[in-house]
């Protein structure tokens, strides 16, 4: 009976050899260390970007104060930190830095200490630390509180699709859309080289990126974008810093 099962086994035996040199020999096509992005530039995936020290790349509809805001710096410093000015026109695909640049690279231009201002701020000296120069950008009821322990940058005020939205103080619109994962449709509003403030979920947008607004000027109507109710969130940002604004609209 031996006789006739070893034949078998051996012709099972080859069987399993011939298969692995086969494998072997498909797998030797692609090595294991090729990547298809390494022959192929244009779908690369994008630099790791998550903000407190990396990059990011450029989306249709970013600026320097969209991406300064999503990424919780001011505005000067991103600006100084790529060699540039605050209303510079950035390109979409262009590398953002977002830490600072080595001393020692040829494109740092040693300016670290100075804010390099924007052009056509409408406001150039607002001393925005009183609460007495802030007003309320809309009516309605608090319905959540700022908190820095529980990363809440803002309050949300509750009221009716429509409710008119208002400037909170004087400044310049730097940024009006929808960029901005998380927040519908919102704007940034400059007011210093300060303070910057932000209104957003809004149902509709009255501003471009650009105007000169006063303060109570009618911006935007409150709306629900990307959010689970009507309400407006609005922050206020000292130096990119966001501050709890019921500290300065106490008195509006």
């Amino acid at each position: 009976m031996s006789l006739f099962i070893q034949p078998s086994i051996r012709l099972f035996s080859g069987s399993i050899v011939l298969l692995a040199l086969l494998i072997g020999a498909c797998a030797s096509d692609t090595p294991s260390s090729v990547s298809v992005y390494d022959s192929n530039p244009d779908i690369r995936p994008e630099p790791f970007t998550t903000f407190k020290g990396r990059t990011t790349i450029v989306k249709a509809g970013d600026n320097l104060y969209s991406i300064a805001f999503e990424a919780g710096f001011d505005t000067a410093d991103v600006a100084r930190w790529n060699n540039m000015n605050q209303d510079d026109t950035i390109l979409i695909g262009q590398e953002i830095r977002l830490y600072p640049p080595n001393r020692n690279s040829p494109t740092f231009s040693g300016a670290e200490s100075k804010t390099i201002p924007a052009n056509n701020i409408v406001v150039s000296t607002q001393n925005l630390s009183s609460p007495s120069k802030w007003i309320w950008p809309t009516q309605g009821e608090v319905i959540s509180q700022f908190s820095a322990q529980h990363q809440r940058n803002g309050i949300h005020i509750a009221g009716e699709n429509g409710t008119p939205v208002s400037a909170a103080a004087a400044g310049r619109v730097v940024y009006a859309g929808s960029g901005l994962i998380g927040f519908g449709r919102i704007i940034i509003v400059k007011h210093s080289e300060e303070f910057l403030s932000v209104y957003a979920h809004n149902s509709r947008i009255v501003v471009n990126e650009g105007d000169s607004v006063q303060q109570g000027q009618k911006i935007a109507e409150m709306g629900s974008t990307d959010a689970d109710r009507v309400k407006l969130h609005f922050e206020i940002r000292q130096f990119g810093k966001p501050v709890d604004p019921l500290k300065l609209l106490s008195a509006g």
